[in-house]
């Protein structure tokens, strides 16, 4: 997930034309029910509420607490079963999957049930996140994650409604048909794009971001742009009872007054990542040790090189490949405080598949100049478009430094993380973008389909170097047939070479996340490795 994807002119204009939206009543507090107020910040906006569209890491967290999946992971990376009773049956051929639903599991908006949830609401809601007329634009992973679903090409073209492979058996069971056998589909039924919503909910990501209707523990009782979306313990919640009885959402808050709240405890999450110089002040300050959580995360940073875009020299591989010799990594991970690891290819180190000597370009200049001067270019000038935060600023400006060196003048362009995907997901607007990636599932291939691949490369996707080779999109398809990640290992490895002989983005480095939580704040040991942020188990004190 690169935490991500824009909200269209037309959904802001919708969700702007009030200044508090409030979805329903609170419902009456009980004795041992959830109580206080959690409140994390944020320094972006929340992109959309609506998880066929939502994909960024202000929206994930805020999704979950509305909507859930058929499968989750536990604490770490095992798939468990959530609104599925148990983990699906699956047959020999690997083709097909049947799930049993949970009983006793209702749709809920503002408080009140709504309905209760049958097979049905989950074959519509895998349909719809395949159809190209769901607004204002088609879910960005139709394709990339859900495409081997039998069926599924002809409702993402539009001959048809609903996909064969998708068929609600009776109230409680439902089949899935694959066209190929694909390793990683199951996974991606557990990314919020699987989340389940009533058939009543539309294809207008307008209507579902105002008006939410889930499963999950919380339900949004209001909701100001750009100020504060607040969310409500669900009174009639199928599952164990969440900690706080409200979580506040703090949006556009920015990063240091973020962590100055959460210093003070007048917040109880700076959800951002830590800037360089706060993180050097805390990390050894024994009164912050049990308030500083750090997750390696299975995510890496990197340069993304718009590589089709007519009349540029970015379109010459020579070049690219001469600017991922000239940046020095090295000087950008000290920028970064040291937290994280060097990138120097596509899958990070705690992600199957990741090889220590994959090292196509390292920092040498010289090497960088000459191949300037073989694709005949003595010099241009573009433009690097980040997002406002002071760490992609300062690794953002030494980029620009190390390009200088072999004649390339860079001007580099900073925007609010919202503003920014809306510029980066609309093609050729950005020749250049400083941005990261994060896995929505342990698989190699998930650094490769949602970013890399050509079913990526469409406005609203999340390829922002707009590079497309069907070939390595026909491998990728064939690595994700095999049913064993270790057999699948040396095909991801040579994808990734030929990736990065092309040179479409270049990797920066790995993260490691850090973030620093109030005194009171209760539940939080560790980040998790794939969500980050598990809302629902955290509680205050007083």
């Amino acid at each position: 997930m690169d935490r991500r994807f824009p909200r269209t002119a037309a959904l802001t204009a919708a969700l702007l034309t009030t200044t508090a939206l409030a979805i329903g009543p609170v419902a009456a507090q009980e004795e041992g029910a959830p109580s206080g107020t959690l409140t994390i910040t944020f320094d972006s906006e929340v992109d959309s509420l609506d998880p066929a569209l939502g994909y960024d890491f202000v929206s994930w967290p805020a999704e979950r607490l509305i909507y859930e999946t058929l499968v989750t992971y536990d604490e770490g990376t095992t798939l468990v079963p959530q609104l599925a009773e148990r983990m699906p049956e699956i047959s020999d051929d690997g083709l097909t999957y049947t799930f049993t639903l949970r009983e006793g599991v209702d749709f809920v908006r503002g408080g009140e049930v709504v309905r209760p949830m049958t097979a049905d609401d989950v074959v519509f809601s895998l349909n719809r996140v395949l159809r190209p007329d769901l607004l204002p634009h088609p879910s960005p992973v139709s394709e990339a994650f859900f495409a081997s679903i039998a069926g599924a090409d002809a409702v993402i073209d539009g001959s048809a409604e609903t996909a064969e492979g998708l068929q609600a058996l009776d109230e409680r069971t439902v089949q899935i048909t694959l066209s190929a056998p694909d390793r990683t589909f199951i996974n991606a039924l557990a990314t919020p794009f699987g989340s389940v919503m009533p058939m009543e909910a539309g294809y207008d990501a307008t209507e579902s971001f105002a008006d939410p209707v889930g499963t999950g523990p919380y339900y949004l009782e209001s909701y100001t742009p750009g100020e504060l979306a607040v969310f409500t313990a669900n009174p009639h919640y199928w599952g164990d009872a969440p900690e706080a009885g409200t979580i506040d959402y703090a949006l556009l808050v920015p990063e240091e007054t973020g962590v100055q709240e959460a210093m003070a405890g007048e917040s109880d999450i700076d959800g951002d990542n830590l800037p360089t110089p706060i993180y050097q002040q805390v990390k050894d300050d024994p009164a912050y040790a049990d308030r500083l959580h750090r997750q390696s995360q299975l995510s890496f940073q990197y340069l993304s090189i718009d590589s089709s875009a007519e009349d540029s020299p970015l379109s010459d591989v020579r070049v690219r490949q001469a600017m991922a010799h000239a940046i020095d990594k090295e000087n950008i991970l000290r920028l970064a405080a040291g937290r994280g690891t060097i990138a120097n290819c596509l899958f990070p180190p705690e992600l199957p598949g990741f090889d220590a000597a994959c090292d196509p370009y390292p920092y040498d200049v010289d090497r960088a100049k000459a191949l300037m001067a073989e694709a005949g270019v003595e010099g241009f000038s573009t433009q690097l478009y980040t997002d406002t935060s002071e760490l992609s600023g300062l690794v953002a400006e030494s980029m620009a430094a190390d390009l200088a060196e072999i004649g390339i003048d860079v001007e580099v362009i900073t925007q609010d993380f919202d503003t920014l995907l809306g510029t980066i997901t609309v093609p050729h607007q950005a020749p250049l973008v400083s941005i990261g990636w994060f896995a929505d599932f342990p698989d190699p291939s998930n650094f490769i389909d949602p970013i890399l691949s050509c079913a990526a490369a469409v406005e609203g996707g999340a390829n922002s170097s707009w590079w497309c080779d069907p070939d390595i999109d026909t491998q990728a398809a064939e690595a994700r047939s095999i049913p064993s990640i270790e057999d699948a290992i040396p095909v991801y490895q040579d994808i990734q070479r030929r990736i990065m002989e092309q040179v479409p983005l270049v990797p920066l480095y790995n993260d490691t996340w850090t973030t620093l939580t109030s005194e009171r704040l209760t539940g939080l040991d560790e980040l998790h490795p794939i969500w980050l942020w598990e809302l629902a188990k955290y509680g205050v004190d007083g």
